[in-house]
C-alpha cells in the first residue's frame, strides 16, 4: 500500500499544483463565514475524485484480476491519458496572455455567491467532468491499481492520494481555521497570485505531470 502510494505520490503533488489556481475559489469562501458552504464544496471535490478514482481502479482490477501485471489496455490507456495532458497544456500555454490580469475569472467569482448545493456540485463537477482533473485523478488511480491488487490497499492508498492531490482546496479551509484573522493576508495574496497567474501554472505543471505518466506507461509497456 505504502509503495502503491509513493509511486503515484508524484502525480498527487502535481494535481496538487495543477489544481493551486482553486484555492482562489476556496479562498472566497475561507475568508467569509461560510464554512458549511465550503464544506458542502469539498464534499463535491471529494465525492468526483473518489468516483473518478475508484472507477478506473475498479476496471483495471477487472480486467487483470489477481497478481498479475495490468493488462496492455490499461497500459495504453495510460499512455494515452499522458498523451491528452500534454495537449491540454500546450492548449493552455497557447491561450495565455503574456500580461495576466488580477481579475478573478468568471468560475471564481461564482464562489461569492453560490449555495451550499451550488458548491456541492461545482466541486464534483470541477473533477469529474473537468477533462484535464479527470485524467489526472485517474492517471494516479491506475498507477496505485498497478502496484498492489488488494482491494482494501488500493482504496487507502488513494485516499492518500487524493488528500495530497486536494490540498488547493483543503490548505485554505485549515489555514482560516487554525490561524483565524491572521491567515486573511497570506491568503489574500495567493489568492491575487492564482488569479494572475493561473494559466501558466497549469500549463506548466500539467505538461510536467503528462510526462510523467508516459514516462511510466512507457516503462510498463518494455515489460512486454
Amino acid at each position: 500500500m505504502i509503495l502503491a502510494f509513493l509511486e503515484a505520490l508524484p502525480i498527487a503533488l502535481g494535481t496538487f499544483l495543477a489544481t493551486l489556481p482553486l484555492a482562489g475559489g476556496s479562498l472566497l469562501l475561507a475568508s467569509r463565514t461560510r464554512r458549511k458552504a465550503h464544506l458542502s464544496f469539498l464534499g463535491g471535490w471529494m465525492t468526483g475524485a473518489l468516483l473518478v478514482g475508484l472507477l478506473a481502479i475498479l476496471l483495471s482490477d477487472v480486467s487483470a484480476p489477481g497478481q498479475g501485471p495490468p493488462r496492455l489496455w490499461v497500459v495504453w490507456l495510460r499512455l494515452i491519458l499522458g498523451i491528452g495532458l500534454i495537449a491540454l497544456a500546450a492548449r493552455k500555454w497557447i491561450k495565455a496572455s503574456g500580461t495576466g490580469t488580477d481579475e478573478a475569472p468568471g468560475w471564481m467569482r461564482a464562489f461569492e455567491t453560490a449555495g451550499a448545493s451550488r458548491l456541492y456540485g461545482l466541486g464534483l463537477i470541477i473533477v469529474a467532468l473537468n477533462p484535464k482533473n479527470a485524467m489526472l485523478f485517474a492517471s494516479g488511480a491506475l498507477v496505485i491499481a498497478a502496484k498492489t491488487y488488494v482491494p482494501a490497499k488500493q482504496v487507502l492508498a488513494y485516499s492518500g492520494f487524493v488528500i495530497v492531490a486536494s490540498l488547493s482546496v483543503l490548505a485554505p479551509l485549515m489555514l482560516s481555521v487554525l490561524m483565524g484573522e491572521r491567515a486573511d493576508a497570506p491568503l489574500a495574496t495567493l489568492k491575487k497570485f492564482t488569479a494572475r497567474h493561473s494559466a501558466v501554472i497549469l500549463a506548466v505543471v500539467t505538461a510536467v505531470l503528462g510526462a510523467i505518466v508516459i514516462y511510466k506507461a512507457l516503462l510498463d509497456l518494455a515489460a512486454y
